[in-house]
């Protein structure tokens, strides 16, 4: 932070919002632990990684349909977040904040959703993959 920003807030009182940054990173956690019981073990040993935990980590798939409403909820919020229209603000004091460029985290949430849907269409493709 600048210390134009860090003046402009104390004069204003307000704060720049991070919840849609939060909820873009809880949505990231969740694709990933949806992801840990079925393609992470396959993405492990593709690299190289041995070992026992790895036969282990499908323990997970237990909690398969509660990682997944985590990361719905997180993906929703955040999409939410990051693609609803701004307010206007009142500019007449002349210390209004740069609005946050939503790029990155649309972006990001986007990935996050593609990662959701590989690993819940994974066990339904994999058996048809592994036939050829």
């Amino acid at each position: 932070m600048t210390a134009e920003t860090i003046d402009t807030e104390r004069r204003t009182g307000e704060r720049p919002d991070k919840t849609g940054w939060a909820a873009t990173g809880a949505g990231v956690l969740g694709a990933l632990a949806l992801t840990s019981c079925c393609i992470l073990p396959l993405v492990l040993v593709s690299l190289g990684v041995t070992g026992v935990f790895i036969g282990q980590l499908t323990a997970l798939y237990a909690y398969k349909w509660v990682t997944f409403s985590f990361a719905a909820a997180a993906l929703g919020y955040g999409f939410w977040k990051a693609y609803r229209p701004v307010p206007a603000k009142d500019c007449g004091t002349g210390a209004c904040a740069r609005p946050v460029d939503r790029s990155l985290m649309r972006g990001l949430l986007w990935g996050a959703l593609a990662v959701v849907l590989l690993a819940l269409a994974f066990p339904y493709a994999a058996p048809l993959i592994l036939t050829f």
